[in-house]
């Protein structure tokens, strides 16, 4: 049965969606950016000269593009799992399964984000620099921790629809080959 008025847990998952598609878009932004520099500078090779520092570019751009795909892949549970001998146990077993799996998902992606952050702050105070194009690196750093953050607020998102779906008696839909 819907309901005019949306729930708290409604607004919070279309706030999720957002989130994760608008960070697809950034990173397949990213993405672009980093071929159209890479395609800029093979020709440039050819005819005058290729462009200076576009590894450094093309690299950090690849890398805030993994780092903003991570969330929607959560949502969609497009992680890696195994499921060959716990589908034999049912769908209750697939629950808990997904659950602890996301749990540890959420687990570690925190760490690597307090970690991510002692890395950021220590590259803002030392002033470290690109080697070619002299670009500050942390900025690269920042931008990563931003969405290694979203990507932590999406996995608490997830683990909470977990939760709320076993309470239901409704089975947790995995990605195709997710599980």
């Amino acid at each position: 049965m819907a309901t005019a008025v949306s729930t708290s847990f409604e607004r919070l998952e279309r706030a999720c969606h957002s989130l994760a598609s608008a960070l697809v878009l950034f990173g397949g932004f990213c993405l672009v950016v980093a071929c159209a520099l890479t395609v800029a500078s093979i020709v440039g090779s050819v005819t005058i000269r290729p462009l200076p520092g576009e590894i450094e570019l093309v690299e950090a751009l690849c890398g805030l593009a993994v780092f903003a795909f991570l969330p929607f892949c959560q949502l969609k549970r497009g992680h890696v799992g195994v499921d060959i001998l716990i589908s034999a146990f049912g769908p209750k077993a697939m629950n808990w399964t997904q659950l602890i799996g996301d749990i540890v998902i959420a687990a570690l992606i925190g760490l690597v984000t307090w970690r991510h952050t002692i890395g950021t702050m220590d590259k803002f105070g030392n002033g470290e620099i690109t080697p070619l194009l002299l670009l500050p690196v942390w900025w690269g750093f920042a931008i990563a921790l931003a969405l290694l953050i979203a990507n932590l607020l999406v996995c608490l998102y997830v683990i909470a629809a977990d939760i709320r779906d076993i309470r239901r008696g409704k089975t947790i839909v995995a990605a195709m080959g997710a599980h």
